[in-house]
């Protein structure tokens, strides 16, 4: 191999990686739903590997019945949260249907938290106000030049889009199959944890 053509080799593969960082695979054009892994353990519901990465639609789930819920159905209030790259929406606001909201603590270990709060919700009431700030250090990741970290004891509360139920939701992980961040492995599928308080209160049980 010549000297260009080392050159030439390692700057695809240098290419490769940023690429790798910055884009992902599409989602399916035939019009089937993102996908995600959901499993339950007591009141706590586990996702993995939901899909995110597309570049102009929000994959929408509906925290009580732990599905995702159609793009043709964002005008209504069957989703209760949506992810699109590192952006996170709730049903509730001036530009939403719903009656949900959101509330970032911070400092707060998820185990311990044991009541969601009674005020403080914000929602989504621009494109550029969202209820949960879409920036590193003041949402729930840290971007750390080239991978996304979940930012530790962020814990979002979140009040559903019929504004009568709270869930708790713990990030764990931005990358598929919750592999250690890198420049190569794939991003755009969150991993995380929550819980749905379903007794009528605030209180998680």
């Amino acid at each position: 191999m010549t000297p260009n053509s080392k050159i030439q080799s390692y700057t695809v593969s240098v290419l490769f990686c940023v690429c790798s960082f910055f884009t992902a695979c599409k989602q399916p054009s035939d019009g089937s739903l993102p996908t995600a892994e959901f499993s339950t353990s007591g009141s706590t519901v586990t996702v993995k590997n939901l899909n995110a990465d597309s570049e102009d639609r929000f994959t929408l789930l509906n925290l009580q019945t732990q599905t995702i819920v159609p793009n043709s159905d964002s005008a209504t209030t069957k989703w209760d949260i949506g992810f699109r790259k590192t952006t996170i929406i709730v049903n509730g606001g001036k530009i939403r249907t719903g009656q949900g909201g959101m509330v970032r603590l911070t400092d707060q270990k998820y185990d311990e938290l044991k009541e969601a709060p009674a005020s403080g919700y914000r929602t989504d009431d621009a494109e550029d106000n969202l209820a949960l700030t879409a920036k590193s250090g003041e949402g729930w990741y840290l971007y750390t030049v080239t991978t996304i970290i979940p930012i530790k004891d962020v814990v979002l509360v979140v009040r559903t889009a019929d504004g009568a139920k709270y869930a708790k939701l713990e990030m764990q992980s931005y990358y598929k199959d919750m592999v250690t961040p890198s420049i190569t492995a794939q991003t755009r599928y969150y991993a995380f944890r929550y819980q749905v308080q379903t007794n009528g209160t605030r209180i998680f049980q």
